[in-house]
């Protein structure tokens, strides 16, 4: 007997209704009838399903096998000593560029890699997280260093970035795309290209995937629209948003105009955050974020080899500037202890007790830093 087919209707169903989706867009991304499009931070239908399944073996909360993902990926799976996948090198780096540095998050070790994978002919097209005048997030398709300059910094509240390389394929014309994300967006890259039913034109393209440490983002009309108006900010002042020892933090130029304690926007986190165990983006070809390394700097791991290849050509190239972090490093270690925190957090959703929930909150006050 032959199972019925599995539609956009399941997804509603099994994913969105549950308050799993990531938002990551790969769904809508690989439609090919282009009838799935991102409302109130959804996926939605808003024309005739052609009833080909693509949109359904593309979600990476419908099915993802972490093994599957590894063999193609890395080669190999991960060894039981491999907490958080396979790691290649790591390191402690920044921008060599100081106006990079100045855009970016956490020193600007992403832009300054895209700059290069750019000027090396890597890729043709970077898709990163942009944003509009009032911060709400969108994919931005960066194809020099300029473009990636005005879309760097950390957003906080989801883009489905999926839908950025389906545009540098579509309207720009590209063909090797460079893709920054959160973890959830690099498991929805590694989906399509693993999947049986995969769009075959977006896994082809997506040859550079650099990942961001994430802990967990914010639904935007809660904490953009409605909390930072609440406390006398207009979203279309401010110019930089952060998350720094245990604080949310705004910025309009060089003032700061808004600083409140974690707790205090838990909130927004969006529901399906709570439900992911992957802080360092395991799958991706580089991960990148601020723990681990001191101030200014972020911590980079390299994960393939085409990864490792793409951080050491950048160094000699003189985008970037490295400080050796060993894994057995007081920095690293930190890296370690956040990623068993989400991990625990994700454990601790069914009721077993406040202390259990208590130390796991503990563990993550100072969770965000994914630099962009």
């Amino acid at each position: 007997m032959l199972e019925r087919p599995r539609l956009f209707g399941d997804l509603v169903t099994q994913i969105i209704r549950q308050k799993s989706c990531t938002f990551c867009g790969a769904c809508m991304a690989a439609c090919p009838v282009n009838v799935l499009w991102p409302v109130d931070e959804e996926p939605t239908i808003v024309d005739r399903c052609a009833l080909c399944e693509i949109c359904y073996y593309q979600c990476p909360k419908v099915d993802f096998s972490r093994e599957d993902v590894e063999a193609f990926v890395f080669g190999r799976t991960r060894r039981s000593d491999e907490p958080i996948g396979i790691i290649r090198e790591s390191y402690s780096g920044r921008a060599a560029a100081t106006n990079t540095q100045a855009h970016g998050q956490d020193g600007g070790v992403v832009t300054a890699l895209l700059a290069y994978a750019l000027n090396s002919k890597m890729i043709d097209a970077a898709v990163v997280a942009g944003r509009d005048s009032v911060w709400h997030p969108k994919p931005a398709v960066a194809t020099n260093y300029e473009q990636l300059v005005n879309n760097a910094g950390t957003k906080y509240t989801p883009s489905p970035s999926l839908l950025g390389v389906r545009s540098a394929l579509y309207e720009y014309g590209k063909s090797c795309v460079g893709l920054v994300g959160t973890p959830c967006q690099v498991k929805a890259a590694r989906r399509i290209q693993t999947s049986p039913l995969g769009n075959r034109r977006l896994a082809q393209a997506m040859r550079l995937i650099i990942g961001l440490f994430c802990m967990e983002s914010y639904g935007y009309e809660n904490l953009m629209r409605t909390y930072l108006t609440t406390k006398g900010v207009d979203p279309s002042t401010v110019t930089k948003v952060g998350i720094k020892k245990g604080s949310f933090i705004a910025l309009v130029g060089d003032t700061e105009v808004l600083h409140v304690p974690l707790k205090e926007i838990d909130a927004f986190v969006r529901q399906s955050c709570r439900q992911c165990d992957d802080f360092t983006a395991e799958y991706a070809d580089i991960s990148v974020g601020a723990i681990g390394s001191a101030s200014g700097y972020s911590t980079i791991i390299a994960r393939t080899e085409e990864g490792l290849d793409l951080v050491k050509q950048a160094e000699k190239a003189g985008y970037i500037e490295l400080r050796e972090l060993a894994q057995e490093s007081k920095g690293f270690q930190k890296v370690l202890s956040m990623a068993q925190a989400k991990r625990l957090r994700k454990a601790v959703q069914s009721p077993i007790g406040a202390s259990s929930k208590q130390s796991a909150s503990k563990s993550y006050e100072n969770p965000h830093t994914s630099p962009d």
